[in-house]
């Protein structure tokens, strides 16, 4: 059976009645026990954008597009996840104006997905300096790209376009079950430092950063170039997960489910880009993604323990600088801006704001669009944290900036 033919025939009996439902995967159950250490546990999209838009517009649009992409509307029943019927709620926030310079302690940002517990996606319209749209998803029910997706179609359907759709119900088990894992799992163990070292977490203040640059620059290797400025920066050898969207086993997949697992990559200090990038093409050609679904198989563990295992981490890399890994490095593509233009309203910058993660020290989401890198970090908080990852931050803008403008020269 191809993986077509087999998500033809799953679709239709995951959508019997008219109901869409998929089992949680093991990826997602992991999710819930991060919401709980580390709330709100949300992937952020932020679309910001010159002119006006009406609220029930963007309702409507939201209906739309929600109706197209079912997993957008997802709430738990037992493991599965189910089709409510009802898109995200869109809240009108008046006068506000997201502060990049300590996203952290945006009030509205850390605010719960409402109205009710149990939604997982909400979009906000918030009108103060820009008319802003934020599209926040639980990241139990999506991965960055199947964020995208919704995103774009919400956006199609302002356009009065019709939404492409993802009415495919499978997540990332599903598909490595049928297109098979070629090796052995990655073995994870709390050994590797991060860039912005260690410190003592303060209960008082916010456990976590999340900062942003603007790159005046693109070009080619940007994932292994900034995993190049890392492991030198740290001093020592270390590891970066890079997520892959596993869609590309499949083209005409279409599903906002979690569909990413990760590449590790270990990185020397003073190792090219060059060499980064080379080990990365192979490890995709090798597709030792597909071996790391479950890794670890800590999702079956009870939930008392799986949270415990996450405090434990935090713990250790906030004292001793030890992390399952040194960094997750995520790049979701490009985007062109101009076709997201809606009539009344022109977005001039979308970002990705990653999900804060108690194991994980450092978590860097970029987006491209017009010439230019989007770059968020989730960043471990602590004594001594924030000058240095302001300093990392800046570090890692001016060598991109410097490298891919030299890369673009047309003198070599």
């Amino acid at each position: 059976m191809t993986l077509a033919s087999h998500r033809e025939g799953t679709t239709a009996a995951h959508r019997d009645g008219g109901v869409f439902r998929r089992r949680i995967s093991p990826t997602e159950r992991l999710y819930f026990r991060t919401r709980e250490v580390s709330p709100p546990f949300l992937m952020h999209m932020v679309v910001h954008g010159v002119g006006v838009l009406d609220p029930d517009a963007v309702r409507r649009a939201v209906d739309l597009a929600s109706a197209a992409n079912p997993g957008a509307r997802l709430v738990r029943d037992g493991d599965h996840w189910v089709d409510s019927g009802v898109a995200a709620a869109v809240r009108v926030v008046p006068g506000w104006t997201l502060d990049y310079a300590a996203l952290e302690d945006d009030a509205v940002l850390n605010s719960p997905i409402g109205p009710t517990p149990d939604r997982t996606t909400e979009v906000l319209l918030l009108t103060g300096e820009q008319t802003t749209v934020v599209f926040r998803v639980f990241h139990g029910v999506m991965d960055g790209m199947g964020m995208r997706m919704w995103v774009e179609d919400v956006l199609r359907a302002l356009r009065g376009l019709a939404p492409v759709g993802a009415p495919d119900p499978i997540a990332d088990a599903e598909l490595v079950a049928r297109v098979g894992a070629p090796g052995r799992q990655t073995l994870v163990l709390p050994t590797y430092p991060a860039a912005t070292g260690r410190g003592r977490q303060d209960p008082a203040a916010s456990r976590w950063l999340l900062r942003h640059r603007t790159i005046h620059a693109t070009g080619k290797g940007v994932v292994a170039r900034i995993s190049a400025i890392l492991a030198a920066e740290t001093g020592a050898r270390s590891r970066f997960m890079v997520p892959v969207d596993l869609r590309r086993h499949d083209p005409a997949l279409r599903s906002t489910g979690n569909l990413a697992l990760p590449l590790f990559l270990d990185v020397a200090p003073g190792e090219s880009w060059e060499t980064v990038s080379a080990r990365m093409r192979a490890g995709l050609q090798a597709r030792t993604e597909l071996n790391q679904l479950d890794n670890g198989g800590l999702s079956k563990f009870p939930a008392a323990a799986i949270r415990a295992v996450l405090r434990a981490s935090n713990w250790l890399g906030a004292r001793f600088n030890r992390n399952m890994v040194s960094a997750t490095v995520s790049h979701m593509g490009r985007i062109d801006l101009d076709e997201l233009a809606v009539p009344g309203w022109t977005p001039s910058t979308i970002r990705v704001l990653p999900q804060h993660s108690g194991a994980m020290p450092l978590l860097f989401g970029m987006l491209e669009s017009r010439g230019r890198i989007e770059l968020t970090v989730s960043c471990r908080n602590g004594a001594g944290i924030e000058p240095r990852l302001e300093a990392l931050l800046d570090k890692i803008t001016a060598t991109l900036e410097a490298e891919l403008a030299q890369q673009d020269s047309p003198v070599r």
